[in-house]
């Protein structure tokens, strides 16, 4: 069939986005009239109605936001392809830009901090960042996820390697961490569920109840400054606590790492590839990596690495720790 004509489309996923056919004309720089004779025009070409109308009210039919829905998606498919091929910013210069969705965790304790080092190695390259949304949508995603439900267009950027870590002052306390077993006297924080603490524990050889005390928390970001605080303990893959570690804001009193069965992964838009932009950002970013395994000595492809030093530490000299 002939498509219909690109303006009333454009009114319509605009009126039905906005949920007001005024909104919609403010945003296209039309009157409301305009854009009512656009949709109606569009009405008739489809055949159906695409709003039930009522007094000063609009509300979609079923049809209506099925084709609302996919017209979005396809306008903003179209803005995206028009940054990609754009090659200059309003003053005239070139300029490009990477959308990139980064899962929170990583973004906010260990991410956020290394981008200035990256805008000033590439001041022309504008980067828009989102902790949430559909992978398709972003240039570059970095997500969590367990290793059974990935997929190939997933690139294992870390696996989870997790360890105990606390506040320096907890080690000063009365009730000491000299052995794994020890965990069990102390307020455990948990991610959401005690699973990462029974298998860790269990890993470890300690036998106990891992879930009868404790503080259930959803947010990472949360949890490692609760820990900081000194509110209680909790496990940390290496992204988590690298730098409040080397900040001494946190200690790792076992020094001692053990898998987990999932990953932070990298999901990369098909099509972006070759993009100059896209190509200096990964090469950065993987030498951020190659750079972070080094200061964390994590031994990769190994199920438990421990430090070189079997004694209790007070901390950890993450320069020698090793497998």
């Amino acid at each position: 069939m002939v498509l219909p004509s690109l303006n009333g489309m454009r009114a319509f996923e605009a009126a039905a986005r906005l949920g007001s056919v005024k909104d919609a004309a403010e945003e296209l720089r039309l009157t409301p009239s305009a854009v009512s004779r656009h949709i109606r025009a569009l009405e008739r070409c489809l055949g159906q109605e695409l709003f039930e109308r009522s007094f000063r009210q609009i509300t979609l039919t079923a049809t209506g936001s099925y084709y609302a829905h996919s017209l979005s998606e396809a306008f903003e498919a179209i803005r995206r392809a028009t940054e990609d091929v754009s090659l200059a910013d309003g003053a005239g210069r070139a300029r490009k830009r990477i959308r990139l969705m980064c899962e929170p965790t990583f973004l906010n304790l260990w991410l956020a901090d290394r981008l200035p080092a990256f805008r000033r190695l590439h001041p022309s390259i504008d980067l828009e960042i989102s902790a949430s949304g559909k992978r398709s949508d972003f240039d570059l995603a970095i997500v969590d996820e367990f290793n059974e439900k990935t997929s190939p267009a997933l690139k294992l950027i870390l696996p989870l390697m997790l360890t105990p870590v606390c506040s320096p002052a907890l080690l000063e306390e009365a009730d000491p961490l000299l052995v794994p077993q020890d965990l069990l006297r102390h307020c455990l924080i948990h991610e959401r569920e005690s699973r990462r603490w029974e298998r860790w524990l269990a890993q470890e050889g300690v036998v106990g109840n891992v879930g009868k005390a404790g503080t259930i928390l959803h947010d990472c970001t949360l949890i490692m400054r609760e820990v900081a605080n000194g509110t209680g303990i909790a496990l940390a893959d290496t992204i988590m606590a690298q730098d409040l570690l080397q900040q001494g804001r946190l200690v790792a009193p076992f020094a001692t790492y053990h898998d987990y069965p999932a990953g932070y992964y990298l999901h990369q838009r098909p099509g972006v590839g070759s993009k100059p932009e896209i190509a200096r950002f990964l090469e950065w970013f993987f030498e951020e990596i190659e750079e972070h395994k080094r200061v964390m000595a994590v031994a990769f492809g190994r199920e438990t690495v421990r430090a070189t030093r079997p004694a209790p530490l007070r901390g950890v000299d993450i320069s020698r720790t090793g497998p």
